[in-house]
């Protein structure tokens, strides 16, 4: 127990995990440091190092509690593959809210109650679907990796100064309509369809490449193998 702004805080690396997470949620860099978690919970920023052994330890158990967010976001009652959908839309979600965080650990293994969350319910859905035992673990890494990535590359633009992103959101108007049709000929036919694509179209394409993958191996296991 310390003693913070005149009144007793009982840390627990809970506690000071939470704080981490509403810190996130500002997208203020450099927020996971003692100083800034000391302000939050109003105590000594020493006090929070005496749970976790250094700011890559504190890292990975907030990554980890966004992947738990994650799971918590998918409803019951749904059927394995809408399971899959949410839960990869979730993570993105999530990851994006809290963006230094997001683009930090999307690289990472948390080795965590979150992750193992995650990886529990990603395979309990593709046993479901009907796939064999190496073909589950296969498309549950396809699913991890992509969407893990994915989430991690929508974070990081996260994070960029509004500024840059406002830049980079006018470079199909800008940069990329003035550049020679001689020399580019592909991009200049497809910039109309390039410049229309947005993050829900993206994502969608990337779950439906996902499903064709897992429907044409599960048409090809034989019901014994995808009981084993």
């Amino acid at each position: 127990m310390v003693v913070g702004k005149g009144r007793a805080v009982r840390l627990s690396p809970e506690l000071i995990v939470e704080a981490a997470v509403r810190i996130a949620a500002r997208a203020e860099p450099d927020g996971l440091t003692g100083r800034a978690l000391g302000e939050e919970l109003g105590v000594d920023r020493s006090a929070v190092w005496r749970h976790f052994a250094d700011r890559d330890a504190l890292l990975l158990a907030v990554g980890d509690r966004l992947l738990a967010m994650a799971v918590e976001r998918v409803p019951d009652g749904l059927g394995p593959r809408e399971v899959l959908q949410e839960l990869a839309r979730s993570l993105v979600e999530v990851f994006e809210a809290h963006p230094y965080v997001g683009a930090a650990v999307a690289c990472r293994t948390t080795r965590g109650p979150g992750e193992f969350a995650a990886m529990e319910t990603m395979l309990t859905a593709l046993e479901e679907i009907g796939l064999d035992a190496g073909s589950v673990a296969r498309y549950q890494r396809m699913l991890a990796d992509t969407v893990l990535a994915y989430a991690g590359m929508r974070a990081g633009y996260a994070a960029l100064p509004q500024e840059v992103r406002a830049a980079d959101e006018r470079a199909w108007a800008g940069a990329y309509a003035t550049i020679s049709p001689e020399r580019y000929p592909a991009i200049t036919t497809h910039l109309p369809h390039l410049a229309a694509q947005d993050d829900e179209a993206v994502f969608q394409t990337l779950m439906e490449a996902f499903w064709l993958a897992v429907d044409a191996t599960a048409r090809t296991t034989p019901k014994d193998d995808a009981d084993v």
